[in-house]
């Protein structure tokens, strides 16, 4: 079974490793139980995983539409121009496969901001199909994201909490055409449509909304395994 790494550093897909986000030194939450799929931060994870499986990926004009993938920031609000999450109340941040990148993007004022530092994701849409349960599914995840060596994360240059939090058990609907999996080659039924059961394990980030005008997000990740990732986004709130 193939890991799957997406988001801040890492973002993992079936066939190759997504970098999405970077884990930090910092192991939870201030109230403890994020580590244990408990609170906001537990289903926002889900639902950060649900928001980039849901955007196509297509290379454009020099950049792809997929938030993972895209290097400049010129589709870092795909699929949330008003905000996400409950509420609308949040905007979210990905990372990259790996690597080092700067994206510009504009964030709607009073958006709360909330992005992976190190996270993983992890269900049967591989190749070849595979049947693991969800305490399987679980234990795959937290043995990659153990492999965290370093990460942090900072606004504006002050340092922030990074967290960890496992997700509940959820399920992703991919687009109809170009998804992530087919852009990466990855053909067959697993790689279509709705795909569960998928669970999540890393190292998150959030910040309360910013004021409006110019803002940095920072952040940077490794593992043991090599994987590295540096991630800075130019905010322009408004």
């Amino acid at each position: 079974m193939q890991r799957k790494w997406i988001a801040a550093a890492l973002f993992g897909s079936a066939a190759s490793a997504v970098a999405l986000t970077a884990r930090s030194p910092a192991l939870a939450g201030s109230n403890g139980k994020e580590q244990h799929g408990e609170g906001k931060y537990a289903e926002l994870s889900a639902d950060w995983w649900k928001w980039v499986y849901s955007q196509p990926a297509v290379d454009v004009g020099g950049t792809n539409t997929n938030p993972v993938l895209d290097g400049t920031g010129a589709y870092g609000a795909a699929g949330q121009t008003n905000g996400i999450g409950p509420g609308n109340k949040y905007f979210f941040l990905a990372g990259t496969f790996g690597g080092t990148t700067t994206r510009s993007v504009t964030v709607p004022a009073g958006k709360e901001l909330f992005f992976p530092v190190l996270n993983l994701e992890m269900d049967n849409a591989v190749d070849p199909v595979t049947d693991y349960s969800v305490p399987e599914l679980r234990a795959l995840a937290k043995a990659s994201i153990d492999t965290k060596t370093v990460a942090w994360a900072k606004v504006d240059g002050a340092s922030i909490e990074v967290f960890r939090t496992k997700s509940p058990t959820f399920s992703y609907t991919l687009p109809a055409a170009d998804s992530i999996y087919a852009y990466f080659g990855l053909t067959g039924s697993q790689f279509q449509g709705t795909v569960k059961p998928a669970v999540s394990d890393g190292y998150w980030a959030y910040s309360p909304a910013l004021s409006a005008g110019t803002h940095t997000v920072q952040f940077h990740g490794e593992n043991s395994g090599g994987f590295s990732v540096d991630v800075t986004y130019n905010l322009t709130v408004q």
